[in-house]
């Protein structure tokens, strides 16, 4: 039978809008003490796979500080509280940071943990189909350079595999939309 961990105490380290972080004292159901377990909540990601209706996917090319590097992602980001939904995240989040706009559908195709030994949230990659140009994007200050990039379906497999493509939940949810959207 499996049984959860029982918390004997929280106690929070540090909290902001970005980050949520707190240490549990853990019991586990044999009886061992696990002190302190750190946990990261943070509020749920979305990722879009955008393909526009010449078969190209939407791209975006950002600094990411943590690696210190250039990396190549899918458009996403975090729920935001006024968001009426995932989706909606996932469409406002497209828009801000490329410039597109959905006129088709638009599906969930995976609800995946980052890294549930340490984080709370999951991160919900949707395939949109018939992505359209709009308008110049929104950036934030974090997002400063980003810039747009567009690969064709027939290519982004190889991007992949070449390690173009290297946040693992991207590749994740790149794969999984594929196979959902029948692009194999």
């Amino acid at each position: 039978m499996e049984e959860n961990w029982k918390i004997l105490a929280s106690k929070p380290l540090i909290k902001d809008r970005w980050i949520d972080l707190r240490a549990d004292d853990c019991l586990t159901p044999s009886g061992r003490e696990v002190a302190p377990y750190y946990v990261l909540s943070y509020p749920e990601w979305v990722n879009v796979v955008a393909v526009t209706q010449d078969r190209k996917i939407v791209l975006v090319r950002q600094y990411r500080h943590a690696v210190q590097s250039w990396v190549t992602e899918l458009p996403g980001g975090c729920a935001d509280p006024e968001d009426q939904d995932l989706a909606t995240a996932a469409i406002r989040e497209l828009l801000e940071e490329t410039g597109y706009r959905v006129d088709g559908e638009v599906t969930l195709v995976s609800s995946l943990y980052p890294n549930p030994a340490s984080s709370t949230n999951r991160v919900h990659t949707f395939l949109a189909r018939d992505a359209v140009l709009d308008r110049a994007p929104d950036l934030e200050a974090g997002e400063e350079g980003m810039s747009v990039t567009l690969v064709s379906v027939d290519d982004i497999v190889s991007l992949m595999q070449r390690g173009e493509i290297g946040q693992a939940m991207h590749v994740a949810g790149l794969y999984q939309a594929l196979a959902a959207g029948g692009f194999r």
